[in-house]
């Protein structure tokens, strides 16, 4: 009987001993394992939006919104912008769509697949193909196109075409603007070449 209570008392004190020494090993293994896992991957992701966001210092859906001096409202807007780390006031934007609405009650609306704001210049640039509409009844399209931000001016900067109310119509350019004779109303003059096929259906 003593032997066995010798055996039993000296397997208690072994215990005690290896199983918190067990339990320790297991709980460093488990820290290091999980250490390692979550280490890996996360620092370059985490290292290449840092360096991405330093350099391209780009703004996010900018607008912007004026009053022409005869009147007219501008409104501009973008997906993203990009401000010109050289000039002042000057950026270039993707996917920018202008509202021009004019005091006689019409408007113009234009997108494009990039454009430049120069603010110095009193100006905007749509190129990459540009999408036209105005409430006359021309929907039209040209590739490149300059709207002026201190008066209600927009010029194709080249061939335009499209349709008009009376059929399809292309030119050499187009031009929005305020008429000379007659201040506070607006005329869409197509210039150079002008073509027109006539459907008797609209």
């Amino acid at each position: 009987m003593a032997s066995y209570d010798n055996a039993y008392s000296r397997f208690v004190a072994l215990a005690r001993i290896v199983l918190p020494l067990a339990a320790l090993g297991l709980l460093s293994t488990l820290f290091l394992v999980s250490r390692g896992e979550k280490e890996g991957p996360s620092l370059p992701f985490a290292r290449v939006d840092v360096e991405e966001m330093a350099r391209e210092q780009r703004v996010g859906a900018p607008e912007y919104a004026g009053l022409t001096d005869d009147g007219s409202a501008i409104a501009l807007t973008a997906d993203a912008a990009r401000p010109d780390p050289v000039q002042a006031g000057r950026a270039s934007a993707e996917t920018l769509h202008l509202r021009l609405d004019m005091p006689d009650g019409g408007h113009a609306e234009l997108t494009a697949a990039s454009g430049l704001l120069d603010m110095q210049a009193g100006h905007t640039v749509l190129e990459g193909g540009v999408h036209i509409e105005s409430s006359a009844g021309y929907t039209l399209d040209a590739e490149r196109a300059t709207a002026a931000l201190d008066r209600t001016e927009i010029v194709t900067d080249g061939p335009v075409e499209g349709l008009s109310p009376v059929g399809r119509i292309s030119a050499g350019r187009m031009r929005i603007t305020e008429q000379a004779e007659a201040p506070g109303q607006y005329l869409l003059v197509f210039k150079d070449g002008v073509r027109l096929v006539y459907d008797p259906e609209g």
